[in-house]
């Protein structure tokens, strides 16, 4: 096995540097779809950790040896973990891709883990991916504070509650319900339907 640095300066590449709280470290990206994809990865309640460009493997193809490194490894919280290749859609259509691919899961398989290929149509969903980046901008901008343990002693009395509906009882501005129930859902301690666009009719509920 090997490992790439993505540390390590260099004219031809653009690293992108995602900010992740559940590891506790900034993860090293070589593109903006895998930037992408760190969001869901981040505020995922099966994914435990993750880490990108992790060791590489050797697998044979047309009779000659390759180097491959997985984009992340992602360990679960059932104590499972894999790999995952993040491509665009277009460029998973040709038979030479397929076969490539098919040649480095039969590898990964062999080293105990599933390799799975993730495209711009799972991350980039439009409305699940802006509502994860704003998980994200306010993940760590708030603090504690009495109106975030009032906002959450009000949704863990209830079976669920409309944003709107805690605005009114606790006398808060929606803006700033909005903020820290977001600030909640970073911490694990709610959850929302993250597929349509969060609003005051949006119902929230305890993880």
């Amino acid at each position: 096995m090997y490992v790439r640095n993505l540390r390590k300066p260099s004219a031809n590449k653009n690293v992108y540097k995602f900010v992740s709280a559940k590891n506790g470290c900034t993860i090293m990206c070589e593109s903006s779809l895998e930037y992408d994809c760190c969001y869901h990865l981040e505020y995922s309640d099966d994914v435990v950790s993750f880490e990108s460009q992790p060791h590489g493997y050797k697998y044979f193809y047309l009779g000659k040896c390759h180097f491959y490194t997985p984009d992340f490894l992602v360990h679960k919280k059932d104590g499972t973990f894999y790999f995952i290749e993040v491509k665009p859609l277009s460029k998973t259509f040709s038979s030479e891709f397929k076969y490539m691919f098919y040649k480095k899961q039969i590898t990964a398989n062999e080293l105990g883990a599933s390799l799975l290929l993730v495209t711009d149509r799972q991350i980039r969903n439009e409305i699940h991916l802006n509502n994860l980046k704003l998980v994200h901008r306010y993940s760590g901008f708030i603090e504690n504070t009495i109106h975030l343990e009032n906002i959450w002693s009000a949704i863990s009395q209830s079976t669920s509650i409309q944003i709107g509906s805690l605005s009114r009882t606790l006398n808060l501005g929606i803006g700033e319900v909005l903020a820290l129930v977001l600030r909640l859902i970073g911490l694990g301690r709610v959850k929302t339907d993250l597929d349509v666009l969060l609003d005051e009719k949006s119902l929230i509920s305890v993880n």
